[in-house]
């Protein structure tokens, strides 16, 4: 087997798994039509057509998906061989791009980043706010946390913690607009949340009850929600780790406390079988040690707003 054989099968393992050229030009950095040119000689080599495409479709064939299913495995240990050895290279250079919601920016990765980039100097961290993963790889990012985890076949998620949620209004909110006795009076409440999810799905008495959750007020941001609900504007699911602090000040009392809420979880994202930056691996590790203090992290979401 010659070297351009091996390199095309690897390019066209790659456009598989990453659902077709374009996503695959962006993580191999080779142009989608010379990916296209590979899977083409590859198919002239093999004498048989590996993938049926078109400008919508990519979609392999019975003999495509045995290829496939056959090398893509030994370029993966390829992979985890090559990152065990270039991890051994003592000096780290080159950029991190990681996708986060806002609060996990601001009140944990950021300082994270900064130390990680005071121990490495040569590299840099470029953090930008994102719910999921959608654009993972149009923005070629390296790490992605996310609160729902992706159910992208291309993509591996270790979750980092989880957290209970539960309700919380400040004590002006509940003079005005009274305290809920019931979930399904929620309906008439003004909600917020951090998450983008249609419903809230609680339990009440042993049985689940679903909430439309139709903000007057909607913002991506767990710690912008909270501030809006110690402002009055409304009845917030939050952690009960980022509730404690303001309870004790009388700024938040608790809503339907035998309600209960679902739990907050947080998962960490990355690109499977990606040819995984030795950088990469050293900040997601980092990652991985530090969250396990998420409460203090969660506490930490309005520590210092008073």
């Amino acid at each position: 087997m010659k070297a351009k054989d091996i390199s095309n099968l690897y390019l066209f393992c790659q456009s598989v798994e990453c659902g077709g050229f374009a996503a695959a030009s962006l993580k191999t950095h080779v142009s989608a039509p010379t990916l296209s040119r590979a899977v083409a000689s590859l198919e002239d080599k093999l004498g048989e057509k590996l993938v049926h495409r078109n400008a919508k479709q990519f979609q392999l064939t019975t003999a495509g998906d045995e290829y496939y299913q056959r090398f893509a495995a030994l370029f993966m240990q390829l992979n985890d061989e090559w990152t065990q050895l270039s991890n051994s290279q003592p000096v780290l250079t080159g950029e991190i791009r990681v996708s986060c919601p806002e609060p996990f920016a601001d009140n944990f990765l950021q300082k994270m980043a900064i130390e990680f980039m005071q121990n490495h100097p040569e590299v840099s961290v470029t953090i930008q706010f994102s719910a999921g993963t959608e654009r993972f790889f149009d923005e070629q990012i390296d790490l992605a946390i996310v609160t729902i985890p992706p159910h992208a076949s291309h993509l591996i998620q270790r979750q980092l913690f989880e957290s209970p949620l539960m309700l919380a209004a400040s004590p002006n909110y509940i003079e005005k607009h009274g305290q809920p006795e019931r979930a399904e009076e929620l309906i008439d409440h003004q909600l917020l949340s951090g998450n983008n999810l249609p419903y809230w799905e609680l339990k009440e008495d042993g049985k689940a009850i679903s909430i439309p959750y139709q903000p007057r007020y909607s913002v991506s941001s767990l710690r912008l929600n909270i501030d809006a609900t110690l402002a009055g504007a409304g009845i917030c699911m939050m952690p009960r780790a980022a509730f404690e602090k303001p309870a004790e000040r009388k700024k938040l009392v608790e809503v339907l406390p035998d309600v209960e809420c679902p739990t907050g979880k947080a998962f960490l994202v990355w690109a499977d079988r990606k040819l995984i930056a030795t950088r990469v691996v050293a900040f997601r590790d980092m990652i991985f040690e530090r969250f396990g203090q998420s409460a203090e992290f969660l506490a930490s979401i309005n520590s210092e707003r008073d």
